[in-house]
């Protein structure tokens, strides 16, 4: 039997469980009621680089939670910024007693930026429970009593839904939505099954005592990314995981502004999976397939002899793909032009094997 075509049909096999997989744990997803009478203190914390064209949006949101004022204390963390974060941060904290800032002025000698700018804010804040968002970011109004709420009982980390803030009319910004999309109903769909596969720091809570149980990001702390799959994946494995799909916990971060920029953000996700890999077989095998099965499907457009097959496997994918997507659009409320979706469809066979491969030997640059 040819190879190529004994690898198309049993990664197709495989992804059809996927498929079922995800949408059936979509299904399984819970709502959480309030489990509180009185509400829990909780920490916001931020990492900032440079982000004085977005912190402005971001403060504003975070002055305007529904949630008690002398229960918040939201500590950003200034990462040897150059512009005038620092200022923004400090008028802020100026008027506002539970905003405080955290000036880092060199690189830590033991622990990348981003994890010790993270690590240091924690330290300086107090909360019994940890949120985490980043400086790009929209947050809704009720997004810290949302999260809060979930964690409860045998839940020690909450994965909320973050989508691309695609409000411009550009093709670009809704090809990034659709792309994000996949990943986050598809990690849903893992969650509800009571897998804790991967999760995104701009939309993430915790309790404190088990981030300190793990000792914090120091089994982690040479690696440059990475932070929000390791804490899923260590806290969730211990301690229960949950997924929030109340929709006042949504939040929106910006799009990448050019092609390079996106790409270079992909690779960047896609280098974390070596790292999560080695905690979740189950998670390698599902990386691995679609791996193969996007790199078997280009190969197979420059070989005769999978002609026959190879479009009975490129729509079944196809197929595949929309209810995955479509059903995601549904339970997180966004929308996006059809042919967006076909295009980023097109492209997976293209997109998929050059990211995994530039992830794997790490081609991506980042804040230094």
């Amino acid at each position: 039997m040819n190879l190529l075509f004994f690898a198309l049909t049993i990664s197709l096999g495989v992804y059809i469980l996927f498929v079922l997989f995800f949408l059936t744990g979509l299904r399984r997803i819970k709502t959480s009621e309030n489990n509180f009478t009185d509400w829990p203190t909780v920490a916001i914390v931020i990492a900032a680089r440079n982000e004085e064209e977005n912190l402005t949006h971001i403060l504003e949101d975070l002055t305007h939670l529904d949630y008690p004022n002398e229960l918040l204390d939201i500590v950003i963390a200034d990462d040897r910024s150059t512009d005038n974060s620092w200022s923004m941060i400090q008028h802020y904290s100026e008027q506002y007693e539970y905003i405080h800032g955290v000036q880092i002025n060199e690189k830590s000698s033991i622990m990348t930026p981003k994890k010790h700018a993270l690590t240091t804010a924690i330290e300086k804040s107090k909360g019994e429970y940890i949120l985490t968002t980043d400086a790009d970011c929209r947050i809704p109004r009720r997004w810290v009593k949302s999260m809060v709420n979930y964690l409860h009982g045998d839940v020690g980390i909450v994965v909320g839904s973050s989508s691309i803030d695609a409000q411009k009319n550009s093709s670009f910004y809704h090809y990034q939505l659709v792309d994000f999309l996949a990943l986050v109903a598809a990690n849903a769909g893992v969650i509800g099954w009571g897998f804790c596969w991967t999760g995104s720091g701009q939309n993430l809570a915790y309790k404190r005592k088990l981030f300190e149980k793990i000792d914090g990001f120091n089994p982690v702390r040479e690696r440059i990314s990475g932070d929000d799959v390791y804490l899923v994946q260590t806290i969730g494995k211990k301690y229960g995981c949950a997924f929030n799909q109340d929709s006042d916990s949504f939040i929106k971060t910006r799009p990448s502004l050019s092609i390079r920029q996106f790409i270079s953000q992909r690779i960047r996700w896609s280098s974390n999976s070596r790292l999560a890999s080695k905690i979740d077989l189950f998670f390698l095998l599902f990386l691995f397939n679609a791996f193969v099965m996007n790199s078997t499907i280009l190969m197979g457009l420059f070989t005769s002899s999978v002609y026959s097959i190879l479009p009975m496997i490129i729509g079944l994918k196809f197929v595949g793909d929309a209810l995955v997507i479509y059903a995601g659009a549904g339970k997180f409320h966004l929308t996006f032009p059809s042919i967006i979706f076909i295009l980023w469809s097109i492209l997976q066979p293209f997109y998929i094997p050059f990211i995994g491969l530039a992830g794997l030997v790490g081609r991506f640059k980042w804040k230094p």
